[in-house]
């Protein structure tokens, strides 16, 4: 009989719950979403809009997570901003070739998960529909560091990838990329990374504050070396190893506030001089370059930088309040665009309009109007963790 009323009262509570969602309906609450297709496949555009962004998400604290997150960082809607994502594991690197509409990422496993045989993988990608082309199993050490622009690089004419490597000697190899097959591995002692120079030559910045430039044959074999001798003391003048490239001249700023020109548009770089970014008065107020991607450019070849005063030792890494604007014509200031949640890295968009993009102390993304220096909006919760470089779309 206890059981019969058991029934009827779970009968009578379903009823009552029924009711309730009868009522719901009738409130006017949406309908159930129709059952969604499954093994449909998105692509993107050839060619992305212009603030459409590759947001570099290093996962620093759980490296396993690494990623590249393609974006639309004018996007006021959250959900209408996350365009892609491709894996890029162990502290990756990440380039781009433009005119081929790939991606490439060098990336490390190891056969245990967390432990065991490490090896490193390059992955060419899609760029329209984010699927891999090509996996080559990297025969040495790549260079494994921070989010580092240049631990790649593809040659002007974009038929060769250059890749760095640290074992700890250092090296660069070379990717035909119609091939797709490694054609060279060579030494580059004593300097590290791969400023693109020329149309086939590739230049390292070296331990005596001196560069080497690697000069390749039509296969991408070593044809040549010539070493360029020091113009910094990597003692007592320290410069960022991260250039901004504008119409083939690299511009290297010191720890203290001295802009260094490397012309690359030949086939060995050439050194052209420095000249001072600071005033008397900003001298006195100590204020310094600083941060992880401090610097970018606009399609003006405007150059913008990550500033902080008080500089002292080591304030270098640390990012700043204020990003400067420079005609690197004029070799002057331009403007001042403030950075009130702090600058840690920054990017900048193509086009007319360009957006000043700020990875900001609390790791989320500050849009700003790059030639007014309004603030447009916050980008957040994207699964940012560490998203330490941005870098343009094509």
């Amino acid at each position: 009989m206890r059981s019969k009323f058991k029934q009827l009262g779970l009968g009578l509570a379903l009823a009552a719950f029924a009711g309730v969602g009868q009522l719901a309906l009738a409130a006017g609450k949406p309908d159930p979403l129709p059952i969604e297709e499954i093994g449909r496949i998105e692509s993107l555009p050839a060619s992305y809009p212009e603030d459409w962004v590759l947001v570099d998400e290093a996962a620093f604290f759980s490296m396993y997570g690494g990623k590249v997150i393609i974006m639309d960082i004018g996007e006021k809607e959250h959900p209408k901003r996350m365009k892609g994502t491709m894996s890029k594991a162990m502290l990756g690197s990440f380039t781009q070739s433009p005119k081929r509409g790939e991606y490439y990422i060098i990336e490390s496993f190891h056969e245990r998960g967390s432990r065991g045989k490490k090896f490193d993988v390059l992955v060419i990608y899609n760029k329209q529909t984010l699927e891999v082309q090509k996996e080559i199993m990297w025969p040495t050490d790549r260079l494994q560091s921070l989010p580092e622009k240049f631990s790649m690089a593809v040659s002007k004419d974009e038929r060769f990838l250059y890749v760095a490597n640290f074992n700890p000697a250092a090296s660069f190899s070379v990717v035909d990329l119609e091939t797709r097959e490694i054609v060279d591995t060579i030494g580059t002692p004593g300097c590290v990374l791969t400023y693109p120079t020329g149309k086939r030559s590739v230049t390292s910045i070296c331990s005596n504050g001196g560069l080497l430039t690697t000069v390749l044959d039509k296969n991408g074999k070593l044809k040549s070396r010539k070493r360029i001798k020091p113009f910094f003391d990597t003692d007592n003048t320290p410069i960022f190893e991260r250039p901004v490239i504008v119409d083939g001249k690299a511009y290297f700023p010191s720890f203290k506030g001295l802009m260094h020109v490397v012309d690359l548009s030949g086939s060995v770089a050439k050194y052209r001089g420095s000249w001072d970014m600071l005033s008397d008065e900003q001298k006195a107020g100590n204020w310094r370059p600083g941060g992880l991607g401090l610097a970018g450019r606009d399609d003006k070849g405007h150059y913008y930088v990550i500033m902080h005063p008080d500089g002292a030792e080591g304030t270098q890494t640390h990012g700043g309040p204020e990003v400067w604007v420079y005609d690197l014509k004029k070799k002057k200031r331009i403007r001042t665009i403030a950075a009130p949640r702090w600058a840690v890295s920054i990017g900048v968009t193509r086009g007319k309009t360009p957006k000043l993009i700020v990875t900001n102390g609390e790791m989320n993304l500050d849009i700003f109007d790059a030639t007014s220096g309004e603030f447009i909006q916050t980008v957040s919760d994207f699964g940012n963790i560490t998203p330490l470089l941005i870098h343009k779309s094509y």
